[in-house]
């Protein structure tokens, strides 16, 4: 296995607590009045920008792509007015942040760092772009998965466990559950979240209670797996080190059970050494490795990198996921993954071709 093909991450270490300083610091000389009218929690979020600049920008140069960092302007961008910020914050922080990295960084990484910079501005110039709604008209369950959403929003668990089970009771398939109302209802609720229409501990409870009802459904699946001819395999399915969103793949798990192979799930936040330890001891035939964060790319690229190091994994097939791969299509290519997939029905398709085949 080589790492990349035409495509390598090269990690670099940005000091975050340095730059956001610096910048925060620039921002209050530049424009004192601002400073003295702002809350201490507005305060605290100019910083908290700060810092995300320096997080995503250190993953687009390390693997070479503005698409981290400018992903997270737009997401800033949405976030800051849902919260009545003044519209030129980030335009005006960006520029003093340019400022802090010409005078911090090496020249090859300050020059594609201000290449970055000036297009996450050229964005910002632009009128702002409305994301739609996950939950899309050509969802074959739009209606329910919205039902759903707003029972969960309303925190009427016992409307939306009804309205779960009403459709296993129709036939309705374990996996189209997880497909057309679980998937996209987290991702609006995300969305949500984002525009300040449901608060931090309301989209915990969302996410929560789905992840209930997933276990509730383990009998269902059971039940779906029967069906299928039992393959003979193992994989691993992880989420990285400080990766807390482990919902996804959880759901990719219960994929790969339904189409008959037998699973080891970690769960979240799961130290490098412990996954290649559990790759290594129950023979794994594969592993799926999750991120949601783009900031957390570098832990995949390090967990890859472990699992070639190693002797007894060190030729097992890897398949990488998550929102950042979406972001950057041959991203799994630069971290050292042999597959990439969008989707639970990708991931389990293309690691089935990569065992069998």
């Amino acid at each position: 296995m080589s790492f990349g093909g035409d495509c390598l991450y090269r990690p670099i270490s940005l000091d975050e607590e340095n730059l956001a300083a610096k910048g925060f610091s620039r921002y209050g000389e530049r424009y004192p009045e601002l400073l003295l009218k702002s809350s201490d929690y507005e305060k605290s979020q100019l910083d908290e920008h700060f810092r995300s600049y320096a997080r995503y920008l250190q993953e687009s140069l390390a693997v070479g792509d503005d698409a981290f960092f400018l992903d997270y302007i737009r997401w800033a961008r949405v976030s800051l007015e849902s919260l009545h910020f003044p519209p030129t914050i980030l335009e005006r922080s960006l520029v003093e942040f340019s400022d802090v990295l010409h005078q911090e960084l090496p020249e090859d990484q300050d020059s594609k760092a201000q290449e970055y910079i000036t297009r996450a501005r050229d964005l910002l110039s632009a009128p702002p772009r409305e994301d739609p709604s996950f939950i899309r008209e050509d969802n074959p369950l739009a209606a329910q998965a919205r039902a759903y959403l707003s029972a969960l929003v309303a925190a009427n668990q016992e409307d939306a466990r009804v309205l779960i089970i009403g459709m296993l009771d129709k036939g309705v398939p374990v996996r189209d559950l997880y497909r057309h109302i679980f998937q996209p209802a987290l991702q609006e609720t995300g969305r949500l979240w984002q525009v300040r229409k449901v608060s931090v501990a309301e989209e915990h409870y969302i996410t929560d209670t789905t992840r209930l009802f997933i276990a509730l459904l383990y009998n269902r699946m059971r039940e779906e797996r029967r069906k299928q001819k039992r393959k003979g395999r193992r994989l691993v399915a992880a989420s990285v080190s400080g990766e807390f969103h482990d919902i996804g793949i959880r759901m990719v798990a219960d994929f790969f059970e339904m189409d008959g192979w037998e699973t080891l799930y970690t769960g979240a936040n799961t130290p490098a050494p412990s996954v290649v330890a559990m790759i290594r001891d129950h023979h794994a035939d594969a592993i799926a490795i999750s991120a949601t964060m783009p900031v957390h790319v570098s832990r995949v690229y390090e967990l890859v990198r472990a699992i070639r190091a190693d002797p007894n994994t060190a030729r097992t097939p890897v398949i990488a996921g998550g929102y950042p791969f979406s972001l950057v299509p041959n991203l799994w290519k630069c971290i050292g993954a042999d597959a990439g997939a969008a989707s639970a029905d990708e991931a389990v398709e293309k690691v089935n071709r990569l065992v069998f085949s």
